[in-house]
């Protein structure tokens, strides 16, 4: 009898972690934005920076979820920052650097007090779009992203062309 108890719990979490797996695989993966001037927040919560506005049918690319947040992939309209200290600029043009550093603060903001994005390294291209009190504005990296509440993203029910 205790065998076989200890095979049904033991089922029951394999078997809960699997629709685990399944939940994190039915997760949409594009979705189209409800209203005009929806903010993509830097993290998953109305107190974090607006990295950008988007308009209403703006396409997101959603990579993962927290609570009622999706994590978007940041269109490259949005800019972040970068302390100009950490970029050498490409001598044939001042608008491409390279990280000169490893684990750089990519940051909502040109500043220390803004949230803090993702990081990247040495070797790595940027394309500098503004310079503001020592920091750049740059295009975001191939991998930063941002936060959408979902009450503000809707997802295709058929194949769009």
């Amino acid at each position: 009898m205790i065998r076989f108890l200890l095979y049904i719990i033991i089922m029951g979490f394999l078997l809960g972690n699997t629709s685990f797996a399944e939940e994190a695989n039915s997760l949409p993966k594009a979705g189209f934005i409800k209203n005009n001037g929806t903010n993509i927040r830097a993290g998953d919560n109305v107190n974090f920076e607006s990295l950008y506005k988007l308009e209403k049918n703006d396409p997101v690319k959603i990579v993962d979820k927290r609570y009622s947040w999706f994590k978007v992939k940041l269109p490259t309209r949005a800019h972040i920052y970068i302390k100009s200290d950490y970029i050498d600029l490409t001598p044939e043009d001042n608008t491409i650097g390279t990280v000169n550093a490893i684990r750089v603060n990519l940051r909502a903001g040109p500043g220390t007090k803004y949230s803090i994005l993702t990081q990247i390294s040495n070797p790595e291209t940027v394309q500098i779009v503004s310079e503001k009190n020592g920091w750049y504005e740059i295009k975001p990296f191939k991998e930063t992203y941002g936060w959408i509440h979902s009450s503000q993203i809707s997802f295709a029910t058929k194949l769009i062309r």
